[in-house]
């Protein structure tokens, strides 16, 4: 294996690393907005309780989902660069 098929590799399965984890988060975050959606109706709570839900999980998952659009860049540029 030469070393470009090395690192296509190696950034390959970084992005799959990635894209599972990004999926996961967005499997808990519609856990979370459900639950407080079943909250905000049972207590009374404003509409922007929804809001909250949404942008903390931005901001606790920010990191991820930018790493998973760098890594999908990369590939994507890889594999123009370097047809198989």
């Amino acid at each position: 294996m030469t070393p470009t098929e090395q690192e296509t590799a190696t950034l390959e399965a970084a992005y799959r690393r990635a894209l599972f984890k990004v999926l996961g988060h967005l499997v808990f975050v519609v856990v979370c907005c459900a639950a407080a959606f079943v909250l905000r109706r049972m207590f009374g709570l404003p509409p922007a309780f929804l809001s909250i839900v949404f942008l903390v999980a931005l901001v606790l998952f920010g990191g991820d989902i930018f790493r998973f659009l760098r890594l999908r860049y990369r590939v994507q540029r890889r594999r123009l660069d370097h047809p198989s």
